[in-house]
């Protein structure tokens, strides 16, 4: 016991190790990029020096320089501080929603494949999963938004962002967040669900669901407490090598939806309005706000390392192959 305990210790910190590898390399580029190619904007940042210098500034002072594309050049660090909890909830409950629902509902049309609602939400699914995610959001609008929507859904629709806590308000919270959640989750739900289908018609030919047959367990039963198993792991490896479009998937829905998070910043700092010019600085057109997107590219490649080594450690807790593998 005492050296599988030695094992998986010694595997949590390669993997931590690798994540802030990731990390770091990709904060290195984001804030390289900027200085190697507009050197006259950090003229006390040059060369490897000054990379190393905006490093140290950025991982051990939290210290990301002002976002002038806002009225008062903020400080990006107090406006991350502002949106990091919905920015985090938002992953949350995305994949929580996402895996849950479409593995659940990938056993429910296995366990039905010649039903006709089955076929059905298969389909569904396929049209979830080819569609973007702003389009399913504007369309969400235009058919439940309780101002001009054509089926208006009130109480989960708002015309200003709402910054709620889940201790201090929960419905508020609930409900600013319930449709972006299955708005983002509905991609990773279609995918989850096709997965699990495919997975389990394959398992319905080996030995052991065909002995469960045969001794007159339900078809349903079997589906579910047999072959469900194996579609657990081939689950978690898709969502691990899906994290960057989760991602993507959620800065996306923060924009539709104005979820007030920090990624909802990620529109203005690409140098866009929202046809006004008061919420930019002196009201002159807006351009690119360089500190801005690198501080959103670095937490965005947290977002993805978080979620790729999560699902990995779920990966070596479901399956035993893996474990004796990598000898774990």
């Amino acid at each position: 016991m005492l050296g599988e305990m030695g094992s998986s210790l010694k595997a949590l910190t390669l993997r931590t190790a690798q994540g802030f590898g990731v990390i770091a390399i990709t904060a290195a580029l984001a804030l390289a990029i900027p200085r190697w190619a507009h050197p006259e904007m950090y003229p006390d940042e040059q060369g490897w020096g000054g990379l190393a210098h905006a490093m140290g500034r950025a991982f051990f002072h939290f210290d990301f320089g002002v976002a002038c594309g806002w009225v008062g050049c903020p400080r990006v660090r107090d406006m991350w501080l502002q949106g990091y909890a919905a920015d985090v909830w938002m992953l949350f409950g995305t994949v929580a929603i996402g895996v849950g629902v479409g593995f659940a509902l990938g056993l429910w049309c296995a366990g039905r494949a010649d039903s006709r609602r089955a076929r059905f939400v298969e389909r569904a699914a396929v049209v979830l999963y080819c569609t973007p995610a702003y389009v399913v959001g504007l369309g969400v609008l235009l058919l439940f938004h309780p101002t001009f929507g054509t089926l208006p859904l009130p109480y989960f629709f708002d015309a200003a962002p709402i910054r709620a806590s889940p201790l201090s308000s929960p419905w508020d919270w609930f409900r600013s967040l319930l449709v972006p959640w299955l708005v983002a989750a509905a991609p990773l739900a279609a995918m989850c669900l096709r997965l699990v289908v495919a997975l389990l018609r394959e398992q319905q030919g080996t030995d052991h669901v065909r002995t469960a047959i045969a001794k007159g367990v339900p078809h349903k039963r079997v589906i579910r407490h047999h072959a469900g198993p194996f579609a657990r792991a081939a689950t978690a490896s898709l969502v691990g090598v899906s994290a960057p479009v989760v991602v993507i998937n959620l800065i996306l829905v923060e924009r539709v939806f104005s979820v007030p998070g920090f990624f909802l910043h990620t529109w203005k700092a690409t140098g866009r309005s929202d046809g006004y010019l008061d919420g930019f600085r002196g009201g002159t057109k807006p351009s690119i706000d360089l500190e801005m997107l690198v501080a959103i590219s670095i937490w965005a490649s947290l977002f993805v390392v978080v979620l790729s080594f999560a699902m990995e450690f779920a990966l070596l807790r479901l399956d035993p192959r893996v474990r004796t593998a990598q000898g774990v």
